[in-house]
């Protein structure tokens, strides 16, 4: 049974606890960054996030896509009931703010998502590419706190802007519950650029996307570093590999203005090599043109990465030969992969499968992205496995998509006021992973 010295110590440790959220509810402590958690749906191969809106008194909890390249944050507000909700007017401040460029109305009984003379944002599902007008509002958010190891406080977040979306919209979202996106672009209602701004924080964020989130569940840092993974004691922001985060001059969003510049993150491959040895292709297929054609995009949504054909086609012979020198025996290819090998020919390893390694040499000096067997070979079938790259066709947007299988199991920093990547080694050197449990 506890003395009543101890209870009397905890109700002052909570009663300071209390007051320093509420005396200066927006700044945070030192080494303190806003943490949102990812999960992976298995079947989908897509990741999402969760985080709660609406009045204190009912909170609504949101599911929604993580899309790096997405303008805004949408969500179903069908049956979303909440008293602190407000829609943005025609013209207004806000709807400027959030590229609002048409009026909506409702015919129904007024509630979220159903007014009249209202700010209409366009909302895009990229799995279906369904695109519509949609209501723009804000409301309070709940977000949390990381000191980089484990969850700390809670805070209520005012006039958080999304557009309320139909229930239309939502369908093809991963799993049955998947209500809505939240996007990470260059733009002001993003959800990196709302939370940064609110509560003061450096304009960078940091991705670690898990391969599965049975065991833990990968995470989102708004504002820096640290991140730690354990059981690696050191701070992965210390030790982060840099490439410049280049601007493509042409939108790449569903809709745009003519002269508007793309909101997603490109950066600049210099050329790819297997064990080594550079792959032969047109290297012009790596820069990006006046029309904004060609190029390297990261991408959370494409499951694997996606090559132009003309990169392809040399990847995949290039790899199949060396993987032959290793002894690793090439069985039937499955769709939509070009090459899959007996997976019993193929040790396993820290990295997953022993196969050959794929470089990606990024601008700058001595910098490679390195691709060990867990994040090029995916297991299709018992002992098969299959370079996990796809024929992205011959006219792509965008020569290479960078896709989540490859981006998996290492910290991604975005750091957008000195506009560069920053990423660390695959963790399964240290003997971790993007699977973490920061609730303890």
């Amino acid at each position: 049974m506890a003395s009543s010295q101890t209870l009397t110590t905890l109700f002052i440790f909570s009663l300071l606890t209390i007051s320093y959220a509420a005396t200066d509810p927006f700044k945070l402590p030192k080494q303190t960054n806003i943490h949102f958690p990812i999960r992976k749906n298995q079947t989908s191969l897509q990741y999402y996030t969760t985080f709660e809106a609406g009045n204190p008194q009912s909170r609504t909890k949101v599911d929604a896509l993580i899309n790096l390249g997405a303008q805004a944050v949408w969500f179903d507000c069908t049956s979303y009931v909440s008293s602190s909700y407000k829609r943005a007017a025609c013209g207004s401040n806000r709807c400027k703010k959030a590229l609002g460029s048409v009026c909506v109305g409702c015919n129904s009984t007024p509630r979220p998502g159903c007014s009249n003379n209202t700010c209409g944002v366009y909302a895009f599902n990229p799995l279906t590419e369904y695109l519509t007008a949609q209501e723009l509002g804000e409301d309070t958010v709940r977000v949390t706190s990381s000191d980089g190891h484990s969850i700390r406080l809670s805070y209520d977040v005012p006039k958080f802007q999304f557009s309320c979306a139909d229930a239309d919209i939502v369908q093809g979202l991963p799993g049955d519950k998947t209500k809505g996106l939240v996007g990470f672009a260059r733009t002001d209602v993003s959800l990196v650029s709302q939370i940064s701004s609110v509560f003061g924080l450096a304009k960078k964020f940091a991705l670690c996307i898990p391969a599965s989130s049975d065991k833990g569940l990968g995470d989102i840092f708004i504002g820096g570093g640290p991140y730690y993974m354990p059981p690696r004691d050191e701070d992965q922001s210390l030790d982060l590999s840099s490439t410049p985060l280049v601007i493509n001059p042409v939108s790449t969003a569903p809709i745009f203005s003519e002269g508007d510049a793309s909101d997603e993150y490109f950066i600049n491959v210099k050329s790819i090599e297997v064990d080594n040895k550079r792959v032969a292709f047109n290297s012009s297929l790596l820069s990006i043109d006046s029309n904004g054609v060609g190029g390297t995009k990261i991408s959370t949504i494409v499951p694997y990465t996606a090559l132009h054909s003309s990169i392809y086609k040399p990847l995949v012979k290039d790899f199949v030969k060396a993987a032959a020198v290793d002894g690793i025996k090439r069985v039937a290819s499955i769709a939509p992969f070009g090459a899959c090998f007996d997976a019993k020919t193929a040790p396993k390893t820290l990295n997953g499968p022993a196969v050959p390694d794929i470089d990606l040499v990024l601008e700058g000096i001595n910098v490679w992205f390195k691709l060990y067997g867990s994040n090029t070979m995916v297991e299709v079938k018992k002992n098969v496995i299959c370079l996990a790259f796809v024929d992205g066709g011959a006219e792509p947007r965008t020569s290479i998509v960078l896709g989540g299988h490859q981006l998996e199991n290492r910290v991604l920093e975005f750091d957008l006021a000195a506009s560069k990547l920053g990423f660390s080694k695959p963790l399964q050197l240290w003997n971790t992973s993007c699977s973490q449990n920061r609730l303890s």
